[in-house]
C-alpha cells in the first residue's frame, strides 16, 4: 500500500504525463505579456510550451481604440500596447500583465473589462529586492504556474522550468556577444533594436537563429565609423526604430544602454546551479534597475560602471512624454553622472515616428560639444 509521499509522487508523475501531452498541443500557441519594464518571467510561459510575446505596441497605428478607455495624457506607449491587445487578442491563448509603473498598473482593470481573452493573469512583481521580496517573487511564480495549470491543464515542474531557463540564457549570451560588437563594428542603432525586438517576440528557437545570423553578419561589417560618437542611451524604453535612426543621423551610435528592450534583458544570466524557481526569483530582482523599481543609487551605479567599462563619457537621457517614473529619476541620475564628469543631454520626446526637429537641433548641438 502506498504511503502519503509515494502517493503524492505518483500523482505528480501522472500529471506530468498529462502535461506533456497538452504541452505538445500548445507548443506554438502564444501568451502575450505586458509590462512597463523587464519584469515578466517569460521563462514560465516558455516552460509551459507557449511562445512568450512581449506586447510593444505600434507607433504607426492610431491609439484611438485605447483612447476610448484611457485619457490622452496617459502614457502613449501604454495606450499603444492596449491598442495592440485589442486588435490581436484573438491570436493569443492569453495575456499576462506584470506590475510596472503606477500608471500601467491600472491597466489590469481596463484590460480585464475590455480585452476579450480566455486567460488574463496579474503578475505582482515586488518593488524591492531584499530577502522578503525574493520570497514574494517565488510565491508569484508559483501562482502563475497554478494559473496556467488551472486554465490549460499544464503543470510546469522544475525540469521544464530549468530547460526554459537554459534556453533563455542561451539567448542572453548571444545577445551579449551581439551587443559587444557595437563598440567595434558598424552596427546601426536600428539594427540593434530590431534584433532585441525579435528576441522578445519570436519563438525562442527562431530568435536564436536570427541572433546567430545577425552576429555572423555584423562580424563581417566594417569598423566603427570614424564620424560617429559613441554614446550611452538611458531613460524610457524605445519601442520603435525611427527614434534610434534619428539619434544615428545626428552622429551618435548607441554602444551601451540600460533599456528594458536592451541591456536589461541580457545583462545578467539566470543561475543554473540551483532550484529554477529560486534562481528565477533572484534573477529578476537582481537585473539592472529601471525607474519603475526602488533602487535609484543602484541604477546610477550600473550606468557609471557601464561608462567606465566602455570608456565613453557621452550620455543621452530621453524621457517619453507623460512617463513620470523616468521624468522623476532623470534629475537625480543625470546629476550623478555629471558629477562623475560625464556629458549628459536630456530630452523629452513624443511618441511618434516623425522626426522631431527640436530634438534634432539639440542632438546636433550636443554632437558639436563632443
Amino acid at each position: 500500500m502506498l504511503n502519503g509521499w509515494a502517493l503524492i509522487y505518483l500523482i505528480e508523475q501522472l500529471i506530468n504525463i498529462f502535461s506533456k501531452k497538452r504541452h505538445s498541443k500548445n507548443l506554438m500557441e502564444t501568451i502575450a505579456y505586458f509590462d512597463a519594464s523587464h519584469d515578466m518571467p517569460e521563462e514560465v510561459i516558455a516552460a509551459a510550451g507557449f511562445v512568450p510575446y512581449k506586447i510593444l505596441g505600434n507607433v504607426h497605428v492610431s491609439n484611438d481604440p485605447a483612447d476610448r478607455y484611457l485619457p490622452a495624457f496617459f502614457c502613449p506607449a501604454a495606450r499603444s500596447m492596449l491598442t495592440e491587445a485589442l486588435a490581436k487578442t484573438g491570436q493569443w491563448a492569453g495575456i499576462v500583465i506584470a506590475q510596472g509603473c503606477n500608471a500601467t498598473n491600472r491597466h489590469h482593470d481596463v484590460w480585464k473589462r475590455h480585452v476579450r481573452t480566455p486567460f488574463l493573469h496579474w503578475f505582482n512583481t515586488p518593488l524591492k529586492d531584499d530577502v522578503p521580496a525574493v520570497r514574494f517573487m517565488k510565491t508569484e511564480l508559483w501562482r502563475l504556474v497554478d494559473a496556467l495549470y488551472r486554465q490549460f491543464g499544464i503543470l510546469v515542474n522544475e525540469a521544464m522550468l530549468a530547460d526554459a531557463c537554459r534556453e533563455s540564457n542561451t539567448i542572453k549570451k548571444k545577445l551579449q556577444v551581439f551587443s559587444g560588437l557595437r563598440m567595434e563594428k558598424d552596427i546601426t542603432n536600428r539594427e540593434y533594436l530590431e534584433v532585441l525586438v525579435k528576441s522578445m517576440t519570436l519563438p525562442k528557437p527562431e530568435a536564436i537563429k536570427e541572433i546567430d545570423a545577425a552576429i555572423a553578419t555584423m562580424k563581417n561589417r566594417g569598423p566603427f565609423p570614424a564620424d560617429k560618437i559613441k554614446v550611452l542611451l538611458t531613460g524610457s524604453d524605445v519601442t520603435y526604430p525611427e527614434l534610434m535612426e534619428q539619434i544615428d543621423e545626428a552622429g551618435f551610435r548607441v554602444v551601451r544602454d540600460d533599456l528594458s528592450i536592451g541591456e536589461r534583458y541580457f545583462a545578467t544570466l539566470i543561475p543554473e546551479e540551483e532550484n529554477p524557481f529560486e534562481a528565477l526569483a533572484r534573477y529578476y530582482l537582481s537585473i539592472p534597475k529601471p525607474a519603475t523599481k526602488l533602487g535609484l543609487s543602484k541604477r546610477a551605479q550600473y550606468l557609471e560602471t557601464a561608462l567606465e567599462q566602455s570608456g565613453i563619457r557621452a550620455v543621452i537621457s530621453q524621457c517619453l512624454k507623460f512617463c513620470e517614473p523616468y521624468a522623476y529619476d532623470a534629475v537625480l541620475v543625470n546629476n550623478a553622472l555629471k558629477e562623475k564628469g560625464c556629458r549628459v543631454l536630456h530630452v523629452e520626446r513624443e511618441y511618434t515616428p516623425t522626426p522631431d526637429n527640436q530634438m534634432a537641433t539639440r542632438l546636433a548641438a550636443f554632437a558639436e560639444m563632443e
